[in-house]
């Protein structure tokens, strides 16, 4: 089974350039997870499956950690979503950067791991 959240939104302070740090950005964040069926199909109680709310309080968790790259906000994200759901046979982290300081202009820079 592939539970996959999308377009997390938050607004943090990653870049290069200090003035990203200071001034932050808006960020969106996608995760794919693929786990076996897990019982909650069945039974409908939270307690067997995996519980969104845990991921997007880990995904926030580790955006409020200022980097200089998203390719290591990524990483960071999945490193801990792998910790926190050790039985996840796969897990697929996207961060995009709204509008990266850049010079020609840019909806968005994503990186994927």
């Amino acid at each position: 089974m592939i539970i996959r959240l999308r377009d997390i939104q938050c607004y943090a302070f990653h870049g290069v350039l200090e003035e990203e740090k200071l001034k932050g950005n808006t960020f969106r964040v996608n995760i794919t997870i693929e786990i076996d069926t897990p019982q909650g199909v069945q039974s409908d109680d939270i307690q067997d499956t995996l519980d969104y709310r845990d991921v997007c309080d880990i995904v926030q968790a580790e955006m409020r950690i200022t980097s200089d790259l998203i390719e290591h906000v990524a990483w960071r994200i999945k490193q801990a979503l792998h910790t926190a759901f050790p039985a996840a046979k796969d897990i697929c982290v996207t961060v995009a950067k709204k509008s990266p300081p850049m010079s020609l202009p840019m909806e968005w820079v994503e990186v994927e791991l």
